[in-house]
């Protein structure tokens, strides 16, 4: 009886750290932003910044999502980073688990956003939802502010991959 008992436990403590760590979402400084830019040369990158908690945002999410997977084999990376306090962490993964978001997703750490701001892009206001289009050299090659619909990411995206080096 206790065997079967602590075999229950062991189960629902395994199925408790298992859920725990698919809430995990990686957090991103404006280093880690620059170094996972970084990785991406020679490719078109889509980062889209947006929260859990911005209409605006969720509702171009599914835009992002169709984006990638059908840019993803074509040379272009899309990666979304909330800018959720980490509080909301498990608020973020279940909405990216909500949309199906398979593409590299992070949450903002806490700190100096100004900072995180200027990592990211000098130009950003610091609104959202914001997206910025690197090019293949990773340079900012188009800037979006507010929510986009999927024939705008991917007509921007066509022009950046059509771009020369």
């Amino acid at each position: 009886m206790v065997t079967r008992k602590l075999v229950w436990v062991a189960l629902l403590l395994g199925a408790a750290l298992l859920a725990q760590a698919a809430v995990s979402v990686p957090r991103l400084d404006g280093e880690g932003f620059q170094k996972e830019l970084a990785k991406r040369k020679g490719k078109v990158v889509v980062v889209n910044l947006w929260a859990t908690w911005c209409a605006p945002c969720r509702a171009e999410f599914p835009a992002l999502v169709k984006l990638y997977n059908n840019y993803r084999s074509r040379g272009v990376e899309v990666i979304v980073i909330s800018v959720d306090d980490v509080e909301n962490e498990p608020k973020v993964a279940q909405f990216l688990q909500e949309q199906k978001a398979k593409m590299p997703a992070f949450i903002k750490k806490p700190g100096d956003s100004e900072k995180f701001i200027n990592a990211v892009d000098r130009d950003w206001p610091g609104a959202i939802p914001y997206t910025i289009v690197y090019d293949r050299n990773g340079k900012p090659f188009a800037r979006m502010l507010g929510d986009h619909t999927f024939a705008q990411f991917e007509a921007t995206v066509k022009k950046a991959l059509a771009k020369r080096k």
